[in-house]
C-alpha cells in the first residue's frame, strides 16, 4: 500500500457498522425522554456501546484477548441479549414500547445476524483451500456501491422512524418551517410555504 492510502473496508463490516451505528443512534435518541425509568438508563449504556462497537467495526480492531470466534459468539450474545432487555423494559413500567423501541431491536438483531454471517466458520474445499462462505464481497465497485446503497436506504429508515418516537424527534422542527435567516443580498430567498 503506498503511503497515504487506506485500506478498504470489506462490505460485511460496513453494513454491519451502518447497523450498529443505527441501533445507538436511536438508543442514543431515547434516552432524554425515558432516563430515570430502565428503559434509559439501559438505552444509554447500549447505545454507547454500539456507537464505540461501530467504530470499532471499521477500523477492523476489537479485543486482543479474545479469540475471534469467541468474540463473535459474544457480540451475537450481547445483541441478542440487548434487544430482548430492551423489549422487556420497555415494556416494564415507566417504559415506552413503539416505534424507536422495535427500530432498536430491528438493527441490533440485524447486526447480530450479520456478525454471525460473517464469522462462519470457512469450508474447505477438496483441495484444501479455504472458501469464501461466510464473507460478503463484491466483485465490482458498482455492485459494492449497490449494496452498500441499499444497506444505507435500509438502515436509515429504519433509524429515522425510530427517532420519530423519541422525544428528540418529536420536539424536531417540520422541514417546512425551516428558513435562512435573514442575511444581507438573501431578500429573495424563501424556504417553505
Amino acid at each position: 500500500m503506498t503511503p497515504g492510502a487506506t485500506a478498504a473496508v470489506p462490505l460485511g463490516r460496513t453494513l454491519l457498522a451502518f447497523a450498529l451505528l443505527g441501533a445507538g443512534v436511536v438508543n442514543l435518541g431515547l434516552v432524554r425522554g425515558v432516563l430515570p425509568a430502565p428503559q434509559g438508563w439501559l438505552a444509554l449504556l447500549a447505545g454507547a456501546a454500539e456507537l464505540v462497537a461501530a467504530l470499532g467495526v471499521l477500523r477492523g480492531v476489537g479485543p486482543r484477548r479474545l479469540p475471534a470466534d469467541a468474540l463473535a459468539r459474544a457480540a451475537v450474545a450481547a445483541l441478542t441479549a440487548g434487544s430482548v432487555a430492551g423489549v422487556l423494559v420497555a415494556f416494564a413500567p415507566g417504559g415506552h414500547f413503539g416505534a424507536a423501541a422495535a427500530a432498536v431491536t430491528a438493527l441490533q438483531l440485524a447486526a447480530a445476524a450479520a456478525v454471525g454471517v460473517l464469522t462462519r466458520p470457512r469450508r474447505v474445499v477438496p483441495d484444501g483451500a479455504p472458501t469464501d462462505r461466510g464473507r460478503v464481497r463484491a466483485r465490482r465497485p458498482t455492485a459494492a456501491l449497490a449494496v452498500l446503497f441499499a444497506g444505507a436506504v435500509a438502515v436509515s429508515t429504519v433509524t429515522s422512524a425510530g427517532l420519530t418516537d423519541t422525544e428528540a424527534g418529536a420536539r424536531a422542527v417540520p422541514h417546512s418551517e425551516h428558513h435562512l435567516p435573514d442575511l444581507p443580498g438573501l431578500e429573495g430567498h424563501h424556504h417553505g410555504p
